[in-house]
Protein backbone atom coordinates (compact mmCIF):
# COMPACT_ATOMS: atom_id res chain seq x y z
CA UNK A 1 0.00 0.00 0.00
CA UNK A 2 1.11 3.82 -0.70
CA UNK A 3 1.96 5.54 2.51
CA UNK A 4 -0.77 8.79 2.58
CA UNK A 5 1.05 11.58 1.12
CA UNK A 6 -0.16 14.16 3.32
CA UNK A 7 1.42 12.00 5.78
CA UNK A 8 4.61 11.68 4.04
CA UNK A 9 4.84 14.92 2.90
CA UNK A 10 5.12 15.86 6.50
CA UNK A 11 7.21 13.38 7.72
CA UNK A 12 9.45 14.08 4.79
CA UNK A 13 9.53 17.87 5.51
CA UNK A 14 10.64 16.81 8.71
CA UNK A 15 13.24 14.22 7.87
CA UNK A 16 14.81 17.20 5.45
CA UNK A 17 14.90 20.28 7.75
CA UNK A 18 16.65 17.55 10.48
CA UNK A 19 19.05 16.61 7.38
CA UNK A 20 19.64 19.89 6.42
CA UNK A 21 21.08 20.79 10.40
CA UNK A 22 23.09 17.61 10.17
CA UNK A 23 24.73 18.66 6.69
CA UNK A 24 25.30 21.82 7.93
CA UNK A 25 26.76 20.85 11.40
CA UNK A 26 28.69 18.44 9.25
CA UNK A 27 27.00 15.73 11.62
CA UNK A 28 28.39 12.04 10.91
CA UNK A 29 27.89 11.06 14.72
CA UNK A 30 27.03 12.34 17.66
CA UNK A 31 29.43 12.76 20.60
CA UNK A 32 28.53 9.46 21.89
CA UNK A 33 29.42 7.38 18.46
CA UNK A 34 25.99 7.05 17.14
CA UNK A 35 26.20 7.73 13.52
CA UNK A 36 23.67 9.98 11.77
CA UNK A 37 21.36 8.64 9.27
CA UNK A 38 21.47 9.89 5.70
CA UNK A 39 18.35 11.29 4.07
CA UNK A 40 18.05 9.94 0.51
CA UNK A 41 16.99 13.27 -1.17
CA UNK A 42 16.65 11.84 -4.61
CA UNK A 43 15.70 8.24 -4.67
CA UNK A 44 16.74 7.07 -7.81
CA UNK A 45 20.05 9.16 -7.94
CA UNK A 46 20.41 6.99 -4.30
CA UNK A 47 19.37 3.76 -6.28
CA UNK A 48 21.75 4.39 -9.13
CA UNK A 49 24.50 5.22 -6.91
CA UNK A 50 24.02 1.95 -4.64
CA UNK A 51 23.75 -0.42 -7.41
CA UNK A 52 21.14 -1.86 -5.81
CA UNK A 53 17.53 -2.76 -7.00
CA UNK A 54 14.78 -1.10 -4.67
CA UNK A 55 13.84 -4.41 -2.51
CA UNK A 56 17.16 -4.91 -1.76
CA UNK A 57 17.68 -0.80 -0.53
CA UNK A 58 14.08 -1.51 1.83
CA UNK A 59 16.05 -4.46 3.51
CA UNK A 60 18.89 -2.29 4.00
CA UNK A 61 16.77 0.50 5.73
CA UNK A 62 14.83 -1.59 7.23
CA UNK A 63 18.14 -3.01 9.40
CA UNK A 64 19.43 0.46 10.48
CA UNK A 65 16.04 1.50 11.83
CA UNK A 66 15.65 -1.52 13.62
CA UNK A 67 19.39 -1.12 14.67
CA UNK A 68 18.11 2.74 16.22
CA UNK A 69 15.13 1.54 17.50
CA UNK A 70 17.56 -1.41 19.61
CA UNK A 71 19.50 1.11 20.91
CA UNK A 72 16.89 3.55 21.92
CA UNK A 73 15.20 1.01 23.69
CA UNK A 74 18.60 -0.17 25.40
CA UNK A 75 18.97 3.48 26.46
CA UNK A 76 15.74 4.01 28.12
CA UNK A 77 15.91 1.29 30.04
CA UNK A 78 19.41 2.68 31.32
CA UNK A 79 17.87 5.57 31.66
CA UNK A 80 14.66 4.20 33.89
CA UNK A 81 17.79 2.87 36.39
CA UNK A 82 19.53 6.14 36.23
CA UNK A 83 16.24 7.57 37.57
CA UNK A 84 15.55 4.89 40.16
CA UNK A 85 19.19 5.41 41.31
CA UNK A 86 19.98 8.81 41.87
CA UNK A 87 17.12 9.64 44.44
CA UNK A 88 18.52 6.69 46.86
CA UNK A 89 22.27 8.21 46.34
CA UNK A 90 20.58 11.87 46.75
CA UNK A 91 18.94 10.37 49.88
CA UNK A 92 21.97 8.35 51.65
CA UNK A 93 24.13 11.50 50.84
CA UNK A 94 21.72 13.39 52.74
CA UNK A 95 21.59 11.38 55.61
CA UNK A 96 25.03 10.64 55.90
CA UNK A 97 25.04 14.82 55.69
CA UNK A 98 22.76 14.75 58.62
CA UNK A 99 25.11 12.08 60.75
CA UNK A 100 28.03 14.75 60.13
CA UNK A 101 25.75 17.84 60.89
CA UNK A 102 24.57 15.70 64.31
CA UNK A 103 28.33 14.73 65.21
CA UNK A 104 29.40 18.05 64.82
CA UNK A 105 26.79 20.50 65.97
CA UNK A 106 24.95 18.15 68.46
CA UNK A 107 25.86 18.15 72.21
CA UNK A 108 23.64 14.66 72.27
CA UNK A 109 25.69 11.67 71.58
CA UNK A 110 22.71 9.81 70.31
CA UNK A 111 19.17 9.84 68.73
CA UNK A 112 16.34 7.75 68.00
CA UNK A 113 15.23 7.13 64.65
CA UNK A 114 13.40 5.34 61.94
CA UNK A 115 14.91 2.70 59.30
CA UNK A 116 13.17 0.91 56.85
CA UNK A 117 13.39 -2.90 56.87
CA UNK A 118 11.13 -3.57 53.72
CA UNK A 119 8.31 -2.04 51.82
CA UNK A 120 5.69 -0.35 54.50
CA UNK A 121 7.75 -1.35 57.23
CA UNK A 122 10.35 0.51 59.52
CA UNK A 123 12.13 -0.13 62.74
CA UNK A 124 13.28 1.84 65.47
CA UNK A 125 17.34 2.23 66.03
CA UNK A 126 19.53 4.35 68.71
CA UNK A 127 22.27 6.06 66.76
CA UNK A 128 25.52 7.34 68.01
CA UNK A 129 26.78 9.96 65.49
CA UNK A 130 29.97 10.22 67.52
CA UNK A 131 31.12 6.45 65.53
CA UNK A 132 32.25 8.54 62.61
CA UNK A 133 31.01 5.08 60.94
CA UNK A 134 28.77 4.39 58.09
CA UNK A 135 28.39 1.33 55.39
CA UNK A 136 27.48 1.68 52.19
CA UNK A 137 26.49 -1.17 49.68
CA UNK A 138 28.70 -0.82 46.98
CA UNK A 139 26.87 -3.40 44.44
CA UNK A 140 27.50 -6.96 43.71
CA UNK A 141 26.59 -7.86 47.43
CA UNK A 142 29.46 -5.29 48.57
CA UNK A 143 29.39 -3.74 51.56
CA UNK A 144 32.33 -1.05 52.69
CA UNK A 145 32.74 1.04 55.71
CA UNK A 146 34.03 4.95 55.31
CA UNK A 147 33.96 7.72 58.03
CA UNK A 148 31.40 10.37 57.44
CA UNK A 149 33.51 12.81 55.47
CA UNK A 150 34.74 9.83 53.39
CA UNK A 151 31.35 8.66 52.68
CA UNK A 152 30.18 12.00 51.85
CA UNK A 153 32.45 12.83 48.87
CA UNK A 154 32.06 9.06 47.88
CA UNK A 155 28.13 9.68 47.31
CA UNK A 156 28.47 13.13 45.80
CA UNK A 157 30.67 11.84 43.38
CA UNK A 158 28.39 9.20 42.46
CA UNK A 159 25.73 11.40 42.52
CA UNK A 160 27.38 14.16 40.23
CA UNK A 161 28.27 10.79 37.71
CA UNK A 162 24.73 9.31 37.82
CA UNK A 163 23.31 12.74 36.65
CA UNK A 164 25.83 13.60 33.87
CA UNK A 165 25.28 9.76 32.60
CA UNK A 166 21.13 10.67 32.94
CA UNK A 167 21.65 13.80 30.98
CA UNK A 168 23.90 12.49 27.88
CA UNK A 169 21.29 9.51 27.91
CA UNK A 170 18.59 11.93 26.99
CA UNK A 171 20.69 13.69 24.56
CA UNK A 172 21.60 10.41 22.85
CA UNK A 173 17.69 9.55 23.08
CA UNK A 174 16.89 12.87 21.45
CA UNK A 175 19.14 12.47 18.31
CA UNK A 176 18.09 8.87 18.10
CA UNK A 177 15.06 10.01 17.97
CA UNK A 178 15.62 12.46 14.67
CA UNK A 179 17.60 9.30 13.11
CA UNK A 180 14.45 7.31 13.46
CA UNK A 181 12.48 9.88 12.00
CA UNK A 182 14.84 10.29 9.14
CA UNK A 183 15.09 6.07 8.61
CA UNK A 184 11.14 5.73 8.47
CA UNK A 185 10.64 8.55 5.55
CA UNK A 186 13.39 6.96 3.90
CA UNK A 187 11.93 3.60 3.79
CA UNK A 188 8.36 5.07 3.05
CA UNK A 189 9.56 7.13 0.35
CA UNK A 190 12.19 3.93 -1.21
CA UNK A 191 8.56 1.33 -0.54
CA UNK A 192 6.03 4.20 -2.72
CA UNK A 193 9.03 4.21 -5.32
CA UNK A 194 8.91 0.55 -5.55
CA UNK A 195 5.09 0.26 -5.53
CA UNK A 196 4.98 2.78 -8.29
CA UNK A 197 7.53 1.13 -10.32
CA UNK A 198 5.28 -2.55 -9.94
CA UNK A 199 2.34 -0.48 -10.89
CA UNK A 200 4.49 1.21 -13.92
CA UNK A 201 5.77 -2.33 -14.84
CA UNK A 202 1.85 -4.07 -15.19
CA UNK A 203 0.95 -0.90 -17.34
CA UNK A 204 3.14 -1.60 -19.80
CA UNK A 205 2.42 -5.61 -19.93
Amino acid sequence: LLIPRTDLLRLENNAFELATMSTEQSVKENKSGIPAAEFITDVKEYLSKKKISCDECVRSLHTIHNKYKFLEQRLLQQKKALLQKIPDIRNTKECVEFLLKRKEESDEEKFEAHYQLSDNLYAKATVDATVDKVYLWLGANVMLEYNYEDAQALLSKNLKSAEVQCKNITDDLMFLKDQVTISEVNIARMHNHGVNLRKAAKGTQ
